[in-house]
């Protein structure tokens, strides 16, 4: 049972790597994911930051200060918001932490105004994909594009908030 973990929204120098680094070795055992993956990761964040102007808000769950999990909120165009970057580490999965970190940024979408959410994933999360779906989610396409390891499934979701 996963106990007395903290989440945050206020980020401190280094979380940004941290979320990094925890998707880097929460999906390196996966097929296809890796350091380019990573990068992948790395280069989202980064933009997050540069170009996006920190337009939404990331949340981190820790315990003594451990990252355990992450997810964001980025506010894109008028009143769309896009769910980014969730994983639990996986010794912390079970116990609804991801569920909690997706439900806040979830409601902070709907205090920004946003009247649907989207994300984009891909195919082998099958758990990721149980939960947007149990959180009202619904699959509008799964085409096949280029990626960070090559040509792969890319499934995008919405959810209406309004």
């Amino acid at each position: 049972m996963l106990e007395n973990f903290s989440v945050r929204h206020d980020l401190h120098p280094g979380d940004l790597g941290r979320i990094i680094a925890l998707h880097g070795a929460g999906y390196d055992a996966l097929p296809g994911y890796g350091l380019r993956f990573e990068a992948y990761v790395a280069r989202t964040v980064a933009e997050y930051v540069l170009d996006a102007g920190q337009n939404g808000r990331i949340w981190l769950a820790e315990r003594n200060g451990e990252l355990l999990g992450c997810a964001a909120m980025i506010l894109r165009d008028g009143e769309r918001g896009q769910l980014r970057w969730v994983l639990v580490d996986p010794a912390a999965r079970g116990v609804g932490l991801g569920k909690t970190l997706v439900k806040r940024a979830l409601d902070y979408a709907r205090r920004q105004g946003c009247s649907q959410v989207f994300l984009e994933t891909t195919d082998g999360l099958t758990e990721s994909q149980q939960l947007y779906e149990a959180l009202g989610f619904k699959v509008v396409s799964n085409i096949r594009e280029e990626l960070w390891d090559g040509v792969r499934p890319l499934i995008h979701m919405e959810l209406a908030l309004k």
